[in-house]
């Protein structure tokens, strides 16, 4: 609740620049009014940089427009249900509000929808993308960069999720902008063909991975994520602690000596909980490290 009511004190000044309340467009008085509400509010993974996001574009609508301009939603759309080829899960993209339902007559017939629900469905969509970004770039668990770090200092090593979400809307290729924020490590690209393979064509072609085959190769994903930009500022770059790698197309699985992958598995895919951050609780997250060279 602290936190939520320190987004709002932090909400105060931008209110004072945005149009008074007769010039604003119905959905921007929609938009104002979840943004205000702290329970909606704290539904948001980021809701600071929802807000900045909000405010870079006049608080008007970043995906429910008109016909015309509806490629990148569905676009936004179709890359969130393909977060499983990514070592990611549905669950933390609001999966139970962001549905195709009444997404056709949003873009269509938007006068047909209520303006509090596109204006809720347009901040959801918002947050899921930030977030996407933000789990693609940092990964989801990086002990380095909790969540709360990343809304607080906006930019870490030149690099925004709202900045990457800006140049992606403006971006010919909307989903290659996205996914570009991923490390660019051999070792990972490999993971990742693999993943895209397994969770996307192979189940096309009827060919079933064991899930723990799946979730091996998602959560040394997970690590090369950390490792990539959590050794950016060291001399010396460590070798990454990888329980699987992929050699000549097939994953090749190494024994865990540090008996680590059980708590990062069970941290990545405890549904419909998040891994606590307190101080108090004990972590599983700081005790992952990597090799020497």
């Amino acid at each position: 609740m602290k936190t939520i009511s320190a987004v709002l004190l932090w909400l105060i000044p931008l209110l004072l620049v945005t149009p008074a309340r007769g010039q604003q467009s119905p959905f921007s008085k929609q938009l104002w009014a979840q943004l205000s509400d702290k329970s909606k509010l704290k539904k948001l993974h980021y809701p600071k940089s929802v807000i900045r996001y909000y405010a870079r574009i006049g608080f008007q609508p970043a995906w429910i427009k008109n016909n015309k301009d509806s490629r990148q939603i569905w676009e936004a759309m179709m890359l969130l249900d393909c977060v499983l080829q990514y070592g990611l899960a549905h669950a933390d993209y609001h999966p139970k509000e962001l549905t195709y339902e009444q997404l056709p007559e949003m873009i269509k017939a938007p006068e047909k929808v209520s303006e509090g629900y596109k204006a809720r469905f347009d901040l959801l969509l918002t947050d899921a993308l930030i977030t996407l970004i933000n789990h693609l770039h940092y990964g989801k668990l990086n002990p380095a960069y909790s969540r709360a770090n990343i809304e607080n200092l906006e930019k870490i090593n030149g690099f925004d999720a709202c900045d990457e979400l800006t140049h992606a809307n403006n971006a010919a290729d909307f989903t290659t902008a996205i996914l570009s924020v991923q490390p660019k490590s051999i070792a990972y690209l490999h993971l990742q063909r693999y993943m895209k393979l397994i969770k996307g064509q192979y189940v096309g072609d009827c060919y079933e991975v064991p899930e723990l085959e799946v979730r091996k190769i998602a959560i040394n994903m997970e690590r090369l994520r950390w490792w990539e930009f959590n050794e950016k500022k060291t001399h010396k770059r460590k070798a990454p602690y990888l329980t699987c790698e992929i050699i000549e197309g097939l994953p090749v699985f190494h024994k865990d000596i540090l008996k680590l992958d059980k708590a990062l598995e069970a941290a990545m895919y405890t549904a419909g909980k998040r891994i606590p951050t307190s101080r108090k609780k004990p972590s599983v997250l700081p005790k992952i490290h990597i090799k020497k060279d």
